[in-house]
């Protein structure tokens, strides 16, 4: 039951991440052409995930499901149905969303964040930042505001219209929540969503 409460909050990150940086990665889930590694990094007691699956899935595809938030609580961790919105658009690739997640038994959470899709690289990869933007817009006291998150997504096209998912995160949730119970259950989170990635993004 634990496992269930106290993950709400590993779905983004609370520190800068690196994809480079490959030391002390720890394998916790492989199943169903999904990984997903932990490691604790220095000056945090809060664990970090990363975890990588392929979809069939071209490049386009899925950049284009990324960009369409209307589909983000299908996907994303307890995150309440109909919630996703955009509270200011910048440009074609950076806007700013409001999402609030609901995990049983304790107070729902509400996590701003700034999206910002990069261009190609030269190998075609596209990297999604999701940057924390806790103060965009005042608290509302029906929620705990999570104020440490941001992200990262890479999408890198692969042979036969596959794509591969990376996704990079740590949070800290907020609130009351123990750091060991968080930790505890820290990939559960990015094997949801990547597993309900796969189920809609093949054909």
């Amino acid at each position: 039951m634990y496992k269930t409460i106290f993950i709400i909050s590993i779905l983004l990150t609370a520190k800068s991440i690196s994809t480079l940086a490959d030391e002390n990665w720890k394998l916790e889930k492989n199943k169903d052409n999904i990984k997903i590694w932990t490691r604790k990094p220095e000056n945090s007691n809060l664990k970090e995930f990363k975890g990588v699956t392929v979809v069939n899935a071209p490049i386009e595809k899925v950049e284009s499901y990324f960009r369409n938030y209307s589909n983000f609580d299908s996907w994303m961790y307890k995150v309440e149905k109909g919630s996703v919105k955009e509270l200011k658009k910048i440009n074609e690739n950076e806007f700013y969303i409001l999402t609030i997640m609901n995990p049983p038994l304790i107070k729902n959470r509400d996590i701003i964040t700034k999206y910002t899709f990069n261009s190609a690289n030269e190998k075609g990869v596209i990297i999604i930042n999701v940057d924390n933007a806790s103060n965009f817009i005042p608290e509302n006291n029906k929620y705990v505001r999570i104020k440490r998150i941001t992200a990262l997504w890479k999408l890198t096209p692969m042979p036969n219209n596959q794509t591969e998912i990376y996704h990079q995160a740590i949070t800290d949730p907020g609130g009351s929540v123990p750091i060991a119970f968080v930790n505890m259950a820290i990939a559960d989170a990015p094997f949801s969503m990547l597993t309900k990635l796969k189920e809609q993004l093949n054909p």
